[in-house]
């Protein structure tokens, strides 16, 4: 199988700060069959070596004020947290740029399910109009009414609330849809899932969860360490 629904997986690691953890995704991508040539590192910036001129052109904690805020922490992320939603926008505007239809993003802690490659093949192929697909289960959030088990066929269902962006671990997206999230995501004020679950309301994207899940997230499930602590 190859991934011949998917132009581009961006990988949202810092080659230089994060090379012990891609030093193990890079070979397990490759083993679940993902060519070299499709996998673009999406990680330009690192917490602690953002000035604050480059951290206050995008993150303005009092932007929107007509919106609630929706995290505690949206008034002060962390360096951390703030280069996680920049190394996104430089992937998005590098998907834009590049003229990609379809597009993956993963996080640095992923392990993916062996048949990965013709799962998301088969649910990306269906003929069923969509904008974003959520590919793991995240804080162990699942769809209603799905089938526990893990090994039934992967089928798109209809988030359960309007907050879609369980974890940013696992994504899809169609490339005309980061077109227009570009548009507004800029200053942001939340950490990456919840400016990308204001985005998803205000341009009213579709978006559909993945299950079973194609994806588990390493530090969710406690098999690895986070790295957002500066």
């Amino acid at each position: 199988m190859v991934l011949e629904n998917v132009d581009q997986i961006f990988l949202l690691a810092n080659p230089r700060r994060e090379s012990e953890r891609l030093n193990r995704l890079l070979p397990h991508l490759i083993e679940k069959g993902i060519p070299k040539d499709k996998i673009t590192m999406s990680g330009p910036t690192w917490g602690d070596e953002l000035t604050s001129e480059e951290i206050f052109q995008y993150y303005d904690p009092f932007c929107r004020k007509e919106l609630p805020v929706f995290t505690f922490k949206a008034r002060c992320l962390s360096r951390g947290e703030i280069s996680l939603v920049l190394n996104f926008i430089w992937g998005a505007q590098e998907a834009c740029r590049r003229g990609y239809k379809t597009v993956v993003f993963l996080e640095s802690d992923v392990f993916l399910r062996d048949d990965f490659i013709s799962r998301l093949d088969t649910i990306i192929g269906y003929d069923r109009e969509w904008d974003y697909i959520s590919l793991g289960e995240g804080v162990r959030t699942r769809p209603t009414n799905c089938d526990i088990s893990q090994f039934g066929p992967t089928k798109l269902y209809e988030p359960p609330h309007q907050f879609v962006y369980r974890c940013t671990d696992s994504m899809v997206f169609k490339v005309s849809y980061l077109q227009r999230i570009l548009q507004t995501m800029r200053p942001f004020r939340e950490c990456l899932d919840w400016e990308l679950n204001i985005q998803n309301m205000h341009h009213k994207g579709i978006s559909l969860w993945a299950d079973p899940p194609l994806v588990e997230q390493g530090t969710c499930c406690g098999r690895l360490e986070t790295t957002l602590t500066s």
